[in-house]
C-alpha cells in the first residue's frame, strides 16, 4: 500500500515531522545541498515554525531528510539506479533469500516499507533501527568505472593521476550525520530536473529492525561489492616464477586441481550459485550467507563473517585457505603435504625435450639456511637475519605492540627496510632508515591519517622522527617524500612506488594492532560537536601549518586551579583585565550562540598592564609566557595571522602592541576580515586558501586598533577601551597577577568548557543559552546605532563572566550593568571618526564655497569653476535656513585624501540626522537636487549637519 504523496513542501514537512523526522530545505540549483546551515540540526530536530518558513511562498526548494539519531534512529538505504539497471536489487534479494527466514522476512519488511525512487531511477529504503546506534554513511558495494562510462571529470582525474581508480557506487546507506532528499522534491533541485517519487509506504510505514538484523542486512548487501581488493600474501601468495625444469609446485598446482567445496568442508556449505558466482553458509546452517567465490576471475574466496578463522573482506586463494584451515597458515608446512598428498612435480616442458638439470636453490643474502628438499621452496618466504620478519624490535624501536610483524617478503635492519627481489635472488633497498606506520587517525570530518616514524642519525644518534599526513599522501610515494622530505624522511624520488608499498603492506599485515586514534587539526569546536581545549585532553591535535605548532603545545596546564582563581581575585576592583578574562571565557560561547568573531582592543598611552592583562585573559587557556609562542605580535605578516587564527574554533587569539606592524593596512585587513570567519581567497584554490577560524581578538597596543582602519563599519565589529587596565596604582596588582599566571594556568577553560557542554546538552539547553543572551542584549540596546550593534558583543562578555561566577571559576562578582555601557555602550573617542570625517568635510565646504552653485550664481550666468560644481546651496524647505548638497564622488574623493572612507561614515550619519533622506530612492540617502540645468544625486545635509548661515551671504 502507498500513501498519498504530498503536492507541496509544507505538507511533505508536516507529513516527516509527525513521523518523527528531521526536515531540511534544499537549494533549487541542483547541487543537492541544503539551502540553511545545517550542522545544528544532525543532533536537534528543526521545528513547524521553521518549516513555515523554509517552505511558505513560492520560492522553489527541495526537502530531505536528516538521518540518525536526530531522526529517531531512522536509516536509509540507496540502491543507485546504475545498480538498479544492472540488477543488482534482484541480486541482494537472491542472497537475503538464501540468508535464511529471519533476514529473507527482514528483507522483504524493508522492501514493502517507505520506497522512494529518484531521479536517476535508483531506489530509496528506511529502515527504523532498535537497541543501536545508526553507522554514518556507508559505502556498501561499488564497481570501477568502464571506460565508456567516464565523464569529463573523470578524463581530467585520469590525465593528473593515471593510476587513479574511477568508482561508480552501487549501494550505501545514509545514516547517523547524514541527509537524504525526498518526494516531492523536483524539477531543478537534481540535476536532471525529474522528480523523487513515492512508490510505496510513506514516513508513517519506515519498518523496525533490531541492530543486529541490520547489521546482518547491510553485511550481505556488501557481498554485492565488485571492487578488487588488494591481496596480501599471507592470504593469496604471489605465484612464484616458474621452475626451470617446467614443473609445478604444490601450491600452484593444488589452486589448478582443487575444489572450494573440498577445501571449505566442515567450515562452509554452498547455498547457490548465480553465474560464476558461489554463496556459502555455515557448515551447521546457522544463519545466512557468510562468504562468496567466483567473484572474479581469480577465484577467491571472500568471507564476510567475523566467526570464523578468515580475516573479513580479504581475498583468500584455495592454498592460502588450505594453509590456514589445516596448518595454521603455515605455508611450508601445507606445501610439503600437499607434495606428499600427490600435488606438483608435474612437467610441463615439451614431450621429447630433454629436461634441463634443477637450478641450485638461489643463496639467500645473509642467510645461513638454505631450503632441506625441494618442495620447500614452495610459497616460502626467505629466512632473515635479526632484522628480519621476528626479529626486529618493533616494541622498543617505536613503542608499537609486540605483536606487530613485518610482512612477508620484507625485512627491517637498522639499515633500513629492503624487499626481496622478484627472482628471490637478493635483497632490495627500500629506505634508508627503519619506516613505519606507528598510528592511524580519523578526524571529525571522517578524513583519515596516518603516523609516520623513522630513526633518524643526522646529528649523529639515533632519534625517533615522527609526522602525520592524510591517508591520500602516504599512498602516493612521490608527494609523501616531497611532504616529508625537509623532515628527513630517509627515501628518494626514485624509490617512492616502492614506499608506498611497504607502508601499504606494512599496515594491511598489522590491521587491529596499530593504534587508531582520534585526531583534531585544531583546537575548540570540532565538527561532531566536541570541544578539545588542550593538546592535553587525551586527543592527538595535529595542525595543517608547521607555525601552529608551537602555539598549539602552549595551549597546555601548570600549577592549579586554585592558584589561578587566587591569582585572579586580586583583579576584582580592575575593570578592563575582568573584561578581557570574561572575553577569553566567551570565546566558546560564539558557536552555539551563531555569533560572528570580533576584537576586543585595549590601548592607551602608557605602560600601565596592557600586556599583562591579556596574559591573564590568554592563562585560560594557555601559557601566557613570552617563550611559550600562545602570545603573539602584531610584527608579522597578514598570512601568518590567518594561519594562527586558523588554529582555534571557540578559543582567545592574542595580538600584541600595535604599535610594532610594519604596515598599517595589515592591522585595517584583519579587522575587516576577522567576522567573517575566514581568511582571504587565494588565486588557484591553493593551501591556505579561505582559511577558517572562530575566535575573539584580544589587542594591545599604544595607538587604538580602530585608527588603523577606514573599512565600513569596523567600529561596529570592535570593543575598544582606551583605560588604562590597572589605572594609576595598580602596577603591584598587575606585577601579582603577572607572576601568579605564570605558575598557574591552562584551568579555568577546559573547566568552563565541560560546564557550558553539560548546559548543551539538556533539553533546550542551546535555546537556554540564547535566550539568555538575547535578555542582555536588550539590557545592553541604547539609542544610537553604534550602540546596538555592539550590544550582542558586549552581552556575549557578560554572559560569560556571569556563568563563570556562578560557577565559581571567577571569585568575585559579576560586574554591573552600568560598568559594561561605560566601558563600550557610551560615546568612546575611539569611535567618532564619522564625526572626524565630517568635520574635515566642513571645513573643505567652509574653504570652496565658491564651487557650490547657487540661483544667484544662475542669475550672473557664472561659468562651473575648473575642477566643476561641488554641490549645491539651497534652502531647507521646513527651517528655511540654507541646504548644502555635495555631489558624493567629490565628497568620497575629499574624504579618501584625508584617509576617511565615505561607505564607512555614511550610516552613521544618517543614524545622527545628518543627512536627508527620501524613501522613494536607492539609496535613500541619496536625493536627487537639480543645479546648472541638470538634476543629480546628492548628499543633501541637514542644518545640523551642515550648518552653512544666510544663503545670499554664503554666495
Amino acid at each position: 500500500m502507498t500513501d498519498t504523496q504530498p503536492t507541496d513542501l509544507r505538507a511533505a514537512a508536516r507529513e516527516l515531522h509527525d513521523a518523527g523526522l528531521c526536515v531540511l530545505p534544499i537549494k533549487a540549483d541542483g547541487t543537492k545541498k541544503p539551502a540553511v546551515s545545517w550542522m545544528d540540526y544532525k543532533v536537534e530536530r528543526t521545528t513547524p515554525e521553521q518549516h513555515d518558513g523554509w517552505f511558505g511562498g513560492d520560492r522553489p526548494r527541495g526537502i530531505a531528510v536528516v538521518y540518525g539519531a536526530v531522526s529517531s534512529n531512522v536509516e536509509l538505504i540507496e540502491f543507485e539506479g546504475l545498480a538498479i539497471r544492472e540488477g543488482l536489487l534482484d541480486q541482494a534479494t537472491e542472497i537475503m533469500e538464501a540468508a535464511g527466514p529471519q533476514i529473507a522476512d527482514a528483507w522483504r519488511t524493508i522492501l514493502n516499507g517507505w520506497v522512494t525512487e529518484s531521479p536517476s531511477g535508483g531506489r530509496h529504503y528506511r529502515v527504523r533501527v532498535e537497541g543501536g546506534d545508526v553507522p554514518g554513511n556507508t559505502k556498501l558495494a561499488s564497481r570501477l568505472a568502464r571506460e565508456d562510462e567516464y565523464t569529463e571529470a573523470d578524463r581530467q582525474r585520469l590525465r593528473e593521476r593515471p593510476n587513479v581508480r574511477i568508482v561508480r557506487v552501487l549501494v550505501e546507506t545514509r545514516g547517523e550525520g547524514g541527509y537524504g532528499l525526498v518526494e516531492p522534491s523536483g524539477g531543478t533541485v537534481h540535476a536532471t530536473g525529474r522528480p523523487y517519487v513515492r512508490l510505496a509506504g510513506g514516513p508513517g510505514t519506515i519498518p523496525v529492525l533490531d541492530s543486529d538484523t541490520m547489521t546482518a542486512i547491510r553485511d550481505h548487501c556488501r557481498m554485492l561489492d565488485q571492487l578488487p581488493q588488494p591481496e596480501a600474501p599471507r592470504t593469496a601468495p604471489r605465484p612464484a616464477p616458474p621452475r626451470a625444469d617446467g614443473s609445478l609446485r604444490p601450491g600452484d598446482d593444488f589452486e589448478a586441481r582443487a575444489d572450494w567445496a573440498d577445501v571449505l568442508s566442515g567450515v562452509f556449505r554452498p547455498l547457490n550459485t548465480r553465474g560464476s558466482e558461489t554463496y556459502w553458509g555455515w557448515a551447521d546452517g546457522v544463519g545466512g550467507v557468510k562468504a562468496t567465490t567466483g567473484r572474479d576471475e581469480h577465484d577467491r574466496l571472500f568471507v564476510f563473517a567475523t566467526g570464523s578463522e578468515f580475516q573479513s573482506e580479504v581475498p583468500y586463494s584455495k592454498f592460502g585457505a588450505y594453509a590456514l584451515l589445516n596448518h595454521g597458515g603455515d605455508h611450508k608446512a601445507a606445501a610439503r603435504e600437499l607434495a606428499r598428498q600427490g600435488y606438483g612435480s608435474r612437467h610441463l616442458t615439451t614431450v621429447g625435450a630433454p629436461a634441463p638439470a634443477p637450478a641450485p636453490a638461489p643463496a639467500r643474502p645473509d642467510t645461513d639456511e638454505a631450503p632441506a628438499d625441494d618442495d620447500q621452496e614452495d610459497h616460502q618466504e626467505p629466512q632473515e637475519d635479526e632484522g628480519g620478519r621476528e626479529g626486529f624490535d618493533y616494541a622498543a624501536t617505536f613503542d608499537l605492540p609486540a605483536t606487530v610483524r613485518t610482512p612477508y617478503d620484507y625485512r627491517v635492519t637498522g639499515r633500513g627496510v629492503e624487499v626481496l627481489s622478484t627472482s628471490g635472488d637478493n635483497w632490495l633497498r627500500v629506505t634508508f632508515a627503519p619506516l613505519v606506520i606507528t598510528a592511524t587517525f580519523e578526524d571529525p570530518e571522517g578524513d583519515q591519517y596516518v603516523e609516520l616514524s623513522w630513526i633518524d642519525r643526522s646529528l649523529g644518534r639515533p632519534r625517533r622522527i615522527s609526522r602525520i599526513v592524510s591517508r591520500e599522501t602516504a599512498k602516493r610515494g612521490r608527494k609523501l617524500i616531497e611532504t616529508l622530505g625537509s623532515a628527513g624522511l630517509p627515501a628518494v624520488e626514485g624509490d617512492a612506488r616502492a614506499v608506498e608499498k611497504w607502508l601499504a603492506e606494512f599496515e594491511t599485515a598489522n590491521f587491529g594492532r596499530i593504534p587508531s586514534e582520534q585526531l583534531a587539526r585544531w583546537l575548540g569546536w570540532q565538527d561532531d560537536g566536541t570541544f578539545v581545549s588542550s593538546p592535553e585532553d587525551g586527543i592527538k591535535v595535529d595542525t595543517p601549518f608547521e607555525e601552529q605548532r608551537g602555539p598549539a603545545r602552549a595551549h597546555a596546564r601548570k600549577g592549579t586551579l586554585d592558584g589561578w582563581r587566587d591569582t585572579v581575585a586580586q583583579l576584582e576592583g580592575f575593570p578592563v583585565p575582568r573584561v578581557a578574562v570574561a572575553a577569553a571565557l566567551a570565546a566558546p560561547l560564539l558557536k552555539p550562540l551563531g555569533l560572528n568573531s570580533f576584537t576586543l582592543d585595549i590601548s592607551s598611552r602608557s605602560t600601565k598592564g596592557k600586556t599583562t592583562a591579556l596574559q591573564v585573559a590568554l592563562s585560560v587557556w594557555a601559557d601566557p609566557s613570552e617563550h611559550a609562542s600562545a602570545m603573539s605580535n602584531w610584527r608579522t605578516t597578514l598570512y601568518a595571522i590567518e594561519k594562527r587564527l586558523n588554529l582555534v574554533r571557540g578559543l582567545v587569539t592574542v595580538f600584541d602592541e600595535t604599535m610594532a606592524v610594519t604596515d598599517d593596512t595589515l592591522i585595517d585587513e584583519v579587522l575587516y576580515q576577522l567576522p567573517m570567519n575566514h581568511g582571504k581567497a587565494r588565486s588557484g584554490g591553493a593551501f591556505g586558501n579561505m582559511l577558517p577560524w572562530e575566535t575573539i581578538l584580544l589587542s594591545s597596543g599604544e595607538r587604538p586598533a580602530l585608527s588603523f582602519t577606514t573599512s565600513q563599519g569596523a567600529a561596529a565589529r570592535i570593543l575598544g577601551t582606551t583605560i588604562a587596565p590597572f589605572g594609576d596604582g595598580g602596577g603591584p596588582v598587575a606585577a601579582a597577577a603577572r607572576e601568579g599566571v605564570l605558575a598557574h594556568h591552562g584551568h579555568a577553560g577546559p573547566e568552563f568548557i565541560q560546564y557550558i557542554l553539560s548546559g548543551l546538552a539538556q533539553p533546550n539547553g542551546r535555546e537556554a543559552l540564547k535566550q539568555r543572551h538575547r535578555a542582555l542584549v536588550e539590557e545592553f540596546r541604547g539609542g544610537g546605532d553604534m550602540t546596538n550593534r555592539r550590544a550582542p558583543m558586549v552581552a556575549v562578555l557578560a554572559l560569560a563572566e556571569t556563568l563563570a561566577c556562578g560557577r565559581g571559576l571567577l571569585p568575585y562578582e559579576p560586574l554591573p550593568f552600568d560598568v559594561w555601557r561605560g566601558l563600550f555602550t557610551a560615546h568612546n573617542p575611539t569611535d567618532n571618526r564619522p564625526d572626524m570625517a565630517l568635520d574635515v568635510l566642513r571645513e573643505y565646504v567652509a574653504g570652496h564655497a565658491h564651487e557650490l552653485f547657487t540661483a544667484t550664481r544662475k542669475a550672473m550666468n557664472e561659468k562651473p569653476p575648473y575642477a566643476g560644481w561641488l554641490g549645491v546651496l539651497g534652502t531647507d524647505k521646513d527651517s528655511g535656513a540654507a541646504e548644502v548638497a555635495l555631489l558624493p564622488e567629490r565628497v568620497r574623493k575629499i574624504l579618501a585624501e584625508a584617509d576617511y572612507s565615505l561607505d564607512a561614515v555614511v550610516g552613521s550619519w544618517i543614524d545622527a540626522g545628518y543627512l536627508k533622506t527620501l524613501k522613494s530612492q536607492r539609496p535613500a540617502h541619496l536625493v536627487p537636487r537639480r543645479f546648472d540645468g541638470a538634476r543629480a544625486k546628492c548628499l543633501a545635509f541637514t542644518p545640523e549637519g551642515m550648518p552653512f548661515g544666510d544663503q545670499d551671504e554664503a554666495a
